[in-house]
């Protein structure tokens, strides 16, 4: 599976945040999102390192897109949640990831590397504002 749930409770505080032009706490994006608030909390941290979304302390703090939705590139939020390169399978994208040291030999690799390149070419296309538009139907 390209894609885990993290993934998409990513896109959809990703989604929340971009109505607002403040910082949105965690308790009112799990509200909005019906995503658990540690389990969030989670996610809103590794998209903050990766400056994905800025995370702002205090009474007023929260989180608030640092970029706007059209510069927040899908593969990035990937590659962040996941934490992998490997859309497809974990050793489609390097001969290195070969756990049995066989990559030269593999029968399925060339296939894997094959698809990984034409899936990560049609992800890089999109960007947080075509999950919005798409999301509204347009």
């Amino acid at each position: 599976m390209l894609f885990t749930k993290s993934t998409a409770y990513a896109l959809q505080a990703l989604i929340e945040l971009s109505s607002y032009d403040k910082p949105v706490d965690v308790n009112t994006l799990s509200e909005k999102t019906d995503v658990p608030k540690p389990f969030l909390a989670k996610l809103l941290q590794n998209l903050s390192k990766k400056n994905i979304i800025k995370s702002y302390k205090g009474i007023h703090g929260g989180f608030l897109l640092t970029k706007k939705p059209e510069e927040i590139k899908i593969i990035d939020i990937f590659k962040t949640i996941e934490d992998k390169d490997s859309l497809v399978f974990y050793c489609s994208s390097n001969a290195t990831n070969c756990t049995r040291d066989r990559s030269s030999i593999c029968s399925t690799m060339p296939f894997f590397n094959k698809l990984e390149n034409e899936i990560e070419a049609i992800i890089k296309k999109y960007t947080l504002a075509d999950v919005i538009r798409i999301k509204s139907g347009k």
